[in-house]
């Protein structure tokens, strides 16, 4: 494993990281980042642990971190351009 075990205080299910932060981190976008976790950067962050119960869990401050840019990507996402009627 890359990286330590970080203390369960920072450790959430999907759902409840989706609760604690509704607006910057939904759950379709989640769910995508775990399904691809090979390719985009976050499981060499060490961001999503395989618990004993089959249930992924999430690092906190990794995560926000990986959405933002600051671990893992090169840069952070862009926002989307809502499209004007012409």
């Amino acid at each position: 494993m890359p990286h330590d075990i970080p203390p369960t205080a920072e450790l959430f299910t999907l759902k409840a990281l989706t609760q604690r932060h509704p607006t910057l981190l939904p759950e379709h976008r989640l769910r995508w980042a775990a399904r691809n976790r090979e390719t985009n950067g976050l499981k060499a962050t060490g961001a999503v642990y395989d618990s004993p119960t089959g249930e992924l869990l999430w690092h906190e401050p990794r995560v926000i971190a990986w959405l933002l840019g600051l671990a893992g990507r090169a840069k952070p996402r862009a926002a989307r351009r809502s499209r004007v009627a012409a």
